[in-house]
């Protein structure tokens, strides 16, 4: 791979870190977007970084979570719940994120 691929975004290499979704910081909250995959309902949550995000404590040797968030989402549309479990560092930017039942999108700005 040449030194202009490697810069500007050649192929992907295998065991690549998949995209996470970048959440959207206003204030004491953080948006989160997803789709429901029943109906394809959007639905923006707001999740308080005080109140529901719960801190995470590394016992020795341990690679550092600092939060973690863990939420059912229902939408109007279907009783379809949405799961989300979201692994975030001291500066609450995303580490990993896992979804159930809906799949999560770019929030609209």
């Amino acid at each position: 791979m040449s030194f202009w691929s490697k810069l500007f975004g050649g192929k992907k290499k295998k065991g690549e870190k998949k995209r996470r979704i970048p959440a959207r910081i206003e204030g004491k909250f953080i948006l989160f977007s997803v789709k429901c995959d029943k109906c394809g309902e959007e639905i923006t949550i707001r999740v308080n970084r005080q109140a529901d995000i719960q801190s995470l404590y590394a016992e020795a040797g341990e690679k550092e979570d600092f939060y973690n968030l863990k939420k059912e989402i229902l939408g109007k549309k279907c009783p379809n719940l949405i799961n989300i479990d979201v692994d975030f560092d001291r500066n609450y930017r995303i580490i990993s994120q896992k979804i159930s039942g809906g799949k999560f999108i770019i929030p609209e700005k």
